[in-house]
């Protein structure tokens, strides 16, 4: 039995979920798969020698990989003809989206890994506004096509990667910077509404830098060690955390989407067709492409 070991970071648990749902296909498929999520405060060296596949995942936040993922990959010695693959997911699949990994592949390269496929998922934001459930539905069931191709080309030995054109390289490298120290910055502005807060402590507990924390007097207060995950916020049962100048744009999203009760919706008609405008035009061709390539290899 071939070994495959899934790498993955998560915010508030889009790439977890879709981590879990590769796991379960590649199991299904006969490789012993081994899931590693990354805590950022732990740098390790994974022994990577044992492992014919490795997959990298994570959340795109602005136009680039989270800062926290890239450290770790960086700490790791990937083998000289190692076979790895990307999966990749945000709310949006604007074309500025298909660079966010060249700073992670540029570190592969000089590992020798040979990394052929890279995928995009789409998973509803946890950040600016949220997202309708029959749209969520039929982005999940994209989602499953796709990890359909995934799988199978990634077996196969069929090679799946966008070449990178420049204008997304110029956008995430001028991106990635303010991005990467924003979480810091913005953790100034943090604060919780004590008047709404439980007490139940689940953001201390939950964040993955150990930010949060309670003072003497009760109270919860914020360091600037920030990921801007939006774990803290996303999860708060009590919608008491505020986020600072990302509130002040409206961008603030809570509550948990229940993936599981929205797979089990009946279908409706679609959402994206080829009249859709505005934010979700760039779904039209996401969805059409993984339709058409579906087809190809499955007949469906």
């Amino acid at each position: 039995m071939k070994n495959c070991i899934l790498i993955y970071f998560t915010g508030t648990y889009n790439t977890r979920y879709i981590s879990a749902k590769l796991r379960d296909r590649f199991s299904a498929a006969g490789w012993n798969v081994t899931t590693y999520e990354i805590d950022p405060l732990n740098n390790e060296r994974l022994d990577l020698s044992g492992f014919e596949l490795v997959g990298l995942g994570y959340p795109i936040h602005g136009y680039c990989a989270p800062w926290a993922f890239l450290r770790f990959v960086r700490a790791q010695k990937f083998l000289k003809g190692q076979k790895v693959f990307i999966y990749k997911n945000s709310g949006e699949t604007e074309h500025a989206n298909d660079a966010s990994s060249k700073y992670l592949l540029r570190k592969l390269r000089r590992d020798g890994a040979r990394t052929d496929n890279e995928y995009h998922f789409v998973m509803p934001y946890n950040i600016h506004f949220r997202f309708d459930d029959r749209l969520i539905r039929e982005m999940l069931v994209m989602d499953d096509k796709l990890m359909d191709i995934l799988v199978y080309e990634v077996i196969s030995g069929i090679p799946n990667r966008k070449p990178m054109r420049l204008w997304p390289r110029l956008v995430s490298a001028v991106v990635s910077r303010p991005q990467y120290i924003g979480g810091d910055v913005n953790s100034f502005f943090y604060k919780v509404d004590m008047d709404r807060c439980l007490g139940c402590g689940l953001c201390i507990r939950r964040c993955p830098t150990k930010n949060i924390y309670r003072k003497k007097d009760g109270t919860i207060a914020f360091g600037h060690h920030c990921l801007m995950c939006m774990r803290c916020s996303f999860h708060c049962p009590a919608d008491a955390i505020h986020i600072g100048f990302l509130e002040q744009w409206g961008w603030k999203v809570n509550g948990a989407y229940d993936f599981a009760r929205i797979s089990r919706m009946e279908p409706g008609p679609p959402v994206i067709t080829e009249k859709t405008e505005g934010f979700f035009h760039c779904y039209i061709e996401t969805f059409g492409n993984i339709d058409k390539r579906h087809r190809e290899l499955f007949g469906e």
